[in-house]
């Protein structure tokens, strides 16, 4: 597999598909995530179990790659990732990477009328209806236009949920397209058992990527391992160099 896909891979798991529940206190999600990416006819797939603790703002991911890794974010973005075949933990902050700024987080509490883009900087200058569709328009940052060329997102909602999201460099040229399916309904929050984005690269070729959420579990209580994880206290720190 080349390494810009496996790059491409990392980054839109990390980011945004993983992350299921309404934040209130006792509450924990848990849930597989299975993600492939399709690139210039290659394939990666890859399993995560995902564990989300509101009343601490952690998001813990077990990842079933080679070699098996975990990683732990916080609301502040510090991020300890730890491979337990070596005893060996990378520590790192990325605010981009903060448990309260992915699909998780905003799915969860109820945040479906922006996903993200009002804290990203994102400015709402229109909503209008399309026969039965609430379709609102978003203009971006100027620091993101000059990083990745976008402008405009527009999100579509039927029955109050985003079924659509459109990121577009102009009028003209679509950067990305994401589509929210087969929503599931846990009481406190509605997620989409299906994501599928379809990212559009420069040369005309694009990468596909779908995620699916299975095993839903939300619990009062911690019910796993895995919300109280603790990386062993002789871990051996690793630089940023040293990373897998």
């Amino acid at each position: 597999m080349n390494t810009a896909l496996k790059k491409t891979f990392i980054l839109l798991t990390i980011f945004g598909f993983g992350t299921l529940l309404h934040a209130q206190p006792g509450s924990y999600i848990s849930l597989k995530q299975r993600t492939e990416i399709l690139e210039n006819k290659n394939k990666l797939t890859n399993d995560v179990d995902l564990f989300y603790d509101a009343n601490k703002q952690i998001v813990t991911r077990f990842y079933h790659s080679s070699p098996e890794y975990i990683m732990i974010a916080n609301a502040l973005g510090e991020i300890k990732t730890y491979y337990p075949a070596e005893n060996e933990v990378v520590y790192k902050q990325i605010a981009g990477m903060s448990s309260k700024k992915n699909l998780i987080y905003y799915f969860t509490n109820n945040l479906t009328d922006h996903l993200g883009l009002a804290d990203e900087g994102f400015k709402l200058v229109s909503n209008t209806f399309e026969d039965q569709y609430y379709v609102t328009l978003w203009e971006a940052p100027d620091v993101l236009h000059g990083i990745n060329g976008i402008e405009t997102v527009k999100m579509v909602f039927d029955n109050g949920l985003p079924f659509y999201s459109e990121y577009k460099a102009s009028q003209d040229k679509i950067l990305r397209k994401i589509y929210y399916l087969n929503y599931n309904d846990y009481k406190r929050f509605r997620l989409p058992s299906k994501i599928i984005e379809i990212s559009y690269l420069p040369k005309g070729d694009s990468i596909i990527s779908r995620t699916v959420f299975s095993d839903v579990k939300v619990s009062s209580t911690p019910d796993n391992s895995y919300f109280n994880f603790k990386i062993p206290e002789n871990a051996k720190p690793l630089n940023t160099g040293e990373n897998k």
